[in-house]
């Protein structure tokens, strides 16, 4: 039997201090504290995201659409943490020059520290983490809005879409409005 180690999280206060104190993963986050969640963006050369499927043995949302990511592990910064669950779920081993920070956005008991970072690989190129991501695919703006609409994607918010779509518009990749 294989045992899984725990993980542990850093907490930060609400201007983002690190308080000192600790959790474990699954732990109610006690009130006033923060943990680091991170999202990662692939993005390819015709503005498609990459997204992913999760498995359908996660405890959380199994079999649905959503982007890479996780939370940082004690003493691990944001862009760590990003690195780490590329690696993890995607096989692909990013070099922190890759990782652009889209935003860090305050959450109602997390700092979501949202990645781009810009591939051209096919989906068959990437090493999948079988326990947590069961498929990935590339999907453009109008079609994720539909996946989002039709429950198929996790939905982020519509403010969360405006700001990643707007962030592609800005550095001249192909997106459009999100409506």
């Amino acid at each position: 039997m294989t045992e899984t180690k725990a993980e542990i999280w850093d907490l930060y206060d609400a201007r983002g201090e690190k308080t000192g104190e600790t959790m474990i993963r699954g732990e109610e986050i006690p009130r006033g504290r923060y943990h680091i969640g991170v999202h990662i963006w692939p993005i390819n050369e015709r503005g498609e995201f990459l997204i992913q499927r999760r498995a359908q043995t996660v405890q959380w949302k199994p079999g649905i659409w959503a982007v890479t990511g996780g939370s940082a592990l004690t003493g691990e910064d944001p862009l760590t943490a990003a690195q780490r669950e590329l690696r993890e779920e995607l096989g692909y081993d990013a070099e922190a020059g890759e990782l652009q920070r889209i935003a860090c956005l305050r959450r109602t008991n997390s700092f979501c520290n949202v990645f781009a970072v810009y591939l051209d690989k096919q989906p068959e190129d990437f090493v999948l983490q079988k326990e947590e991501v069961s498929a990935v695919r590339w999907c453009s703006s109008r079609r994720l809005r539909q996946m989002v609409s039709e429950g198929l994607m996790y939905n982020y918010g519509d403010a969360y879409y405006r700001m990643l779509f707007a962030y592609t518009q800005k550095q001249g990749r192909p997106e459009e409005e999100w409506r």
